[in-house]
């Protein structure tokens, strides 16, 4: 075997280890952080008819007044419901940099053709993003 087709294996050996690891990454991931928490309240919202209390008000009547503190307790009551999907998509972020090669994502995304805009949008459902 030449040099070249060693070389050559080598890539594509690469690249399917780092989609492979991506695939793995996402789906495990976005399973425990997305898809099965929002199967169950599926169930409760329909069951309900109701989301619950509002991330802003709460159990209160009225919204609170515009303030630092209101602004500041919002804050960390989102952070604090979404930061396992913050984690992941850094995750997946940090994946995506490092296995999947660079020449690949400018080619199969970095057009702007309804195409690559219709993939990039599929790529994005899974996740709700």
């Amino acid at each position: 075997m030449s040099q070249g087709a060693v070389a050559v294996t080598s890539r594509r050996n690469e690249f399917l280890l780092g989609f492979g690891l991506l695939a793995i990454i996402a789906i495990a991931g976005l399973f425990y952080v997305k898809w099965s928490p929002y199967w169950a309240r599926s169930f409760a919202v329909a069951a309900s008819h109701t989301l619950g209390a509002s991330i802003i008000q709460g159990a209160a009547e009225v919204p609170p007044s515009p303030s630092w503190e209101s602004a500041l307790g919002y804050a960390l009551d989102y952070t604090n419901r979404i930061w396992m999907a913050m984690v992941l998509g850094l995750l997946l972020a940090a994946t995506i940099e490092t296995l999947v090669p660079h020449d690949w994502i400018a080619r199969v995304l970095g057009k702007t053709s309804l195409r690559n805009s219709t993939l990039g949008a599929a790529l994005a459902l899974p996740g709700m993003m």
